[in-house]
């Protein structure tokens, strides 16, 4: 089978390697869509390890929809063969500490599933998810990006009638908008500046879209909120200037999620007494517990289609780099 294979920092290609057994425990999916995600290009170019990644070559890739080919023999769930699904790219225990205080995301045993990037890619059952009829495999590839945002949205808690500040248009910064128009924030400002990105933000209902290149994000700030600041304020671009830089938008008893990841010795400095004298809160999030059925949910409720861009495996080198320049927000392979 064709796969995009990690030979080591750097080298990206596309192999012609086995296709992967399926164990009893198992489904074989073929995939349909794969998508990069924002830290896909950091894994790539060895600036981001992700927790239990095995010695290379590795097969990239965890965003994935496709159509079920094999069932194990062990599998109890109502799945069938030719059936369409998505997939989340790791596996809690379901009996640790963790996975049994409501904290699954920081599972002891977690199993990481192949990667996804490949013609086949073998799942355990709690982490294959059927797809509706009427939800085609692209947008079904958005399951996993999805589930971050609703996760998001989960820790945020936008209340009817909040300002929201959303800080990078890429996939999730998008998704993170439509989900905050649809929980009742009245007014939404992104900051973003790619210019493409700004116009869909505008499209997808942002009230006010800025160039923070060009523009004073404090002053667009002020401005939409009377100069009080937002509510919640929603870091999604990975810039740690930018999420230091929220603390001080945001009003009082406001919220501030960091929902990117940065660099690993990055820090950003807090007055305490700046926290204490505004009551702040400061979140960050790992990846999405308990969110994949509602992000099923909401699927067909987004509009995702404006958001894909899609490159044949052939042209994972040419997608990434696409990606990583600004050029599409959600970039899919097809396989």
């Amino acid at each position: 089978m064709k796969a995009a294979v990690l030979e080591k920092p750097g080298v990206l290609k596309v192999q012609d390697i086995p296709e992967p057994e399926t164990a009893p425990d198992q489904i074989k999916v073929k995939i349909a869509y794969a998508g990069i995600c924002g830290t896909d290009p950091e894994i790539v170019e060895g600036r981001f390890i992700p927790p239990k990644l095995a010695p290379g070559p590795n097969i990239v890739g965890h965003e994935a929809s496709g159509t079920i080919v094999e069932i194990g023999k062990d599998i109890r769930g109502n799945f069938k063969v030719g059936q369409k699904v998505a997939m989340n790219f790791r596996s809690s225990c379901g009996a640790c500490y963790y996975c049994t205080n409501r904290m699954e995301h920081f599972c002891e045993m977690v199993t990481p599933n192949t990667g996804a990037m490949a013609e086949y890619a073998v799942y355990k059952e709690n982490t294959v998810f059927p797809l509706p009829d009427d939800i085609p495999l692209d947008i079904g590839a958005f399951l996993e990006p999805v589930s971050v945002a609703v996760h998001t949205m989960d820790i945020a808690g936008i209340k009817v009638g909040d300002a929201v500040i959303i800080t990078g248009a890429g996939a999730i910064g998008l998704l993170l908008l439509q989900l905050s128009i649809r929980s009742g924030a009245s007014k939404v400002l992104v900051s973003e500046p790619i210019a493409e990105k700004r116009k869909l933000a505008k499209e997808l209902g942002a009230d006010v879209v800025i160039d923070p290149l060009n523009e004073t994000l404090e002053e667009a700030a002020m401005k939409l909120t009377d100069g009080r600041g937002f509510n919640v304020c929603l870091e999604a671009s990975g810039n740690i200037n930018v999420a230091n830089q929220l603390i001080y938008l945001t009003d009082s008893c406001g919220t501030i999620v960091w929902c990117a990841v940065y660099p690993a010795d990055a820090e950003v400095g807090v007055r305490p007494f700046y926290l204490y004298s505004k009551e702040l809160t400061i979140r960050s999030i790992l990846v999405s517990p308990y969110s994949f059925p509602r992000a099923m949910q909401m699927l067909p409720k987004l509009n995702l289609k404006p958001l894909i861009t899609i490159y044949p495996i052939d042209e994972v080198v040419q997608a990434f780099a696409a990606l990583k320049a600004g050029k599409g927000v959600k970039v899919m392979l097809k396989l």
